[in-house]
């Protein structure tokens, strides 16, 4: 992956290397920080609170290249905006609007990056529970504005533990998100894009992060993640795993270098197509194993195991998932799908019916030497809280298909715990 964005190498300069790179790279921080921050005093004014940043930016893990004088992020820039109580929230479309204001004023920076926000009361802040992303707001998340002991009043305690259920939804998510892939793949080419590799990357830091959830060892940050994966494997903790661990910890510990300093030791690991055959067995062992986990019962096949832990999902997070979609989708729209919503309801919430609709992919995807993609489409259909889009033509290809379960994805999931 050493040409992001399909770039000749010579117009690539290897970014974290040295002191100029480090510095240009911080520099490219300071101004993410700092337009996110005049987008939101700009559209939100008198009701903001506070801006807190987030995620691998805030770590100094974000992955990113300098292509052409621009710096070039691979990862999101994640916000949480804190109102006062008083202010209502803005809409998903001014939310929109304050990241797209920010993100094209770092274009005429010199800066591609792609900006997140969510924004909030500071009372959600009491109502994070025991999940990897509050941990890691209320542990590495910096104050860009408001008060600076925001998040320090509101830090973990040594004994709360993330739960089983956000550890193993942070694996469903990615298996979501790795459909993006499936294009490529069904295009038959041997080499994987930058963007594919960027995905399985990606896929493997977040298997592990969901596996040290499962192990109780569960810390903040990429780096800190390999290392203890490597501290287990020391003192033999990890001989329950249904893959060859040594393996898994090598691929692992390159990835976590790689997001760090944004280059590779060597080759890519996932240069090649046949990778993906690698990547998806190691995901839906551990999807087995986690479910099983879970349920306290013999390690099965991961649709089965699913199947079982929807049955065990509580009737009133089934019910507060389908609430939420008829909120976000409105009561025309609820009533049009009103049979089809029904039925899906007696089986389980938005989320974990996406989940299997993803999950349905990946264990129906053969990848054969002549590089040839087989895969069932029909049974993720019928997860689906919705299937015919008004927004789309209705396409039932593999590029269809999976714009469709990414686009339930987005609507029905990335903005609720339910």
């Amino acid at each position: 992956m050493n040409n992001v964005i399909n770039v000749p190498p010579a117009e690539t300069v290897a970014p974290n290397g040295d002191a100029t790179a480090r510095s240009r790279a911080a520099e490219a921080k300071i101004r993410v920080s700092d337009a996110m921050r005049r987008s939101c005093f700009l559209l939100l004014g008198p009701k903001l609170k506070a801006i807190v940043l987030t995620g691998s930016l805030v770590r100094n893990e974000a992955t990113w290249r300098e292509i052409d004088s621009t710096v070039v992020f691979l990862s999101d820039a994640e916000f949480v905006v804190i109102l006062h109580e008083w202010a209502d929230l803005p809409s998903n479309e001014a939310a929109t609007l304050i990241s797209r204001g920010a993100e094209e004023e770092l274009r005429n920076a010199g800066i591609s990056c792609k900006l997140s926000l969510g924004a909030v009361h500071e009372s959600y802040l009491s109502r994070l529970g025991e999940t990897i992303f509050g941990f890691e707001l209320l542990t590495c998340g910096e104050v860009l504005y408001g008060d600076p002991k925001l998040l320090l009043s509101r830090a973990p305690h040594a004994d709360i533990q993330v739960t089983l259920e956000d550890g193993w939804r942070m694996l469903a998510n990615r298996t979501v998100e790795l459909l993006e892939i499936l294009p490529e793949l069904a295009a038959g080419k041997a080499l994987l894009s930058d963007a594919a590799q960027y995905r399985l990357t990606k896929l493997y830091l977040d298997l592990a992060t969901s596996l040290l959830v499962f192990k109780r060892e569960f810390v903040a940050g990429y780096r800190a993640r390999a290392d203890k994966l490597r501290e287990l494997q020391e003192r033999d903790a990890l001989g329950d795993l249904p893959f060859n661990a040594d393996q898994f910890i090598e691929i692992v510990c390159r990835c976590a270098a790689y997001k760090t300093t944004s280059m590779w030791t060597g080759a890519s690991p996932f240069a090649e197509r046949k990778c993906v055959g690698r990547a998806i067995a190691d995901l839906l062992n551990l999807w087995s194993w986690e479910l099983a986990q879970m349920s306290s019962t013999e390690i099965g096949s991961p649709d089965s195991l699913l199947k079982l832990h929807m049955r065990n999902q509580r009737l009133k997070a089934r019910l507060r998932g389908w609430l939420f979609a008829v909120r976000r989708e409105g009561i025309v729209a609820a009533l049009h799908h009103g049979l089809r919503w029904f039925a899906l309801f007696r089986i389980a919430s938005p989320r974990y019916c996406v989940y299997a609709a993803a999950l349905n992919i990946w264990n129906t995807v053969q990848l054969d030497d002549s590089q040839n993609l087989g895969v069932d489409l029909r049974a993720a259909g019928r997860w689906l809280p919705v299937v015919r889009r008004t927004d789309a033509p209705v396409r039932n290809d593999i590029t269809g298909v999976v714009s469709t379960i990414l686009w339930n994805y987005l609507e029905f999931l990335v903005e609720t715990r339910s």
